[in-house]
């Protein structure tokens, strides 16, 4: 009888490609959902804006003006956009706001060979810091403490150092898990104004006195999980499946690209590159294994996708929604986001560039 011609090297080849289909879809599917839509801006409209945004300036309506290029810069990042809105933030007084843009100006600039543009951000850099007014805040320790200036985190290292502030007025609200809330109001000056704001411990809340209503749950049927509940609750189920699916087809897709080397290596069962029945055998069996990785794995990020969709659209979990409320009201504390220096303005907040160059 006349050996088979091995076939070894197509069952492996089916194999890695299974195994490389699996790190292919796991990168796609742990990869942050606004990733695909940046840098995604329209153009036209980003240069609409910013011609509009330039011709308020010009007839001084910075009020105006400024929106329609903090937008502009959003949909088409520039350095020459972000320096034409921060001579914006600086004519309508917000010089914390509008140093902390042209600090970023400047090392885009250098980034790009830039001297005129480095030269013009600089300048303004130099003329604004004596003006810059600041707020510090101190803190005594309660467990989980979360500060919020106009409803900006700040973060725990920013706490006893004076941090840039747009001139005006500005709340501050300290919370923490068990906690009642603490706020305050303070106005801070036009120019080199320093305030120092003392946050007290926090007093532990009330225990809460009305029990829970009992009764159908909201948008749900009774005792049991609402619409957007029951949504992620299914999501979570097909994930699940989905996952374990997508494990066996990986582990089938290491089977068959293991069988069929040790059939290709084996000299009994392929002598020279020709295959003995015994050996097409071995190699059928691997083939075999790797249409079922192929086909499982297929299914199982099908299974994964659906599953994150089903998460995705059926809104915020209860828990997720009483910790919301808990925020709001100072039941529960937030996650602390991590800035560099938070540059806080009466209609937002930013981060200052405070690298040396």
């Amino acid at each position: 009888m006349i050996p088979s011609r091995l076939h070894a090297p197509r069952a492996l080849r089916r194999a890695r490609l299974a195994l490389a289909s699996i790190v292919l879809a796991s990168a796609a599917l742990l990869a942050p959902a606004g990733a695909a839509a940046q840098g995604a801006g329209d153009p036209t409209l980003a240069q609409t804006l910013f011609e509009e945004g330039r011709r308020l300036m010009e007839a001084k309506s910075y009020a105006e003006a400024c929106p329609k290029l903090a937008e502009s810069q959003r949909l088409r990042p520039g350095t020459g956009t972000l320096l034409n809105l921060a001579l914006c933030n600086e004519a309508l007084g917000r010089t914390a706001t509008a140093w902390g843009q042209f600090k970023e100006a400047l090392f885009a600039s250098k980034k790009e060979g830039n001297a005129a543009r480095e030269a013009f951000a600089q300048e303004h850099i130099s003329a604004l810091e004596p003006r810059l007014s600041r707020i510090q805040l101190n803190a005594e320790g309660t467990p989980g403490l979360l500060i919020r200036v106009d409803g900006h985190d700040i973060p725990a290292a920013a706490l006893g150092t004076p941090i840039p502030i747009d001139p005006g007025a500005h709340e501050v609200e300290a919370t923490a898990q068990g906690y009642s809330v603490w706020s305050t109001t303070v106005q801070v000056g036009d120019s080199a104004d320093l305030k120092t704001i003392a946050i007290p411990k926090l007093q532990p809340a009330p225990p809460e006195k009305v029990a829970a209503p009992e009764g159908p749950a909201p948008g749900g049927a009774p005792g049991g999980a609402g619409g957007g509940e029951g949504l992620r609750i299914a999501g979570f189920v097909i994930g699940g499946a989905g996952a374990a699916v997508l494990g066996v087809g990986a582990v089938f897709g290491i089977l068959a690209a293991g069988q069929a080397s040790d059939a290709e290596k084996d000299q009994a069962l392929c002598p020279s590159k020709q295959c003995t029945p015994r050996g097409r055998e071995e190699i059928n069996a691997a083939e075999t294994k790797a249409l079922v990785s192929t086909i499982g794995i297929g299914v199982g990020v099908a299974a994964l996708g659906a599953g994150a969709i089903l998460v995705l659209t059926s809104g915020p979990s209860r828990t997720e929604g009483a910790r919301a409320a808990g925020a709001r009201h100072g039941s529960s504390g937030g996650r602390v986001q991590a800035r560099v220096v938070p540059l806080i303005g009466p209609d937002g907040g930013g981060v200052g560039v405070l690298g040396a160059f």
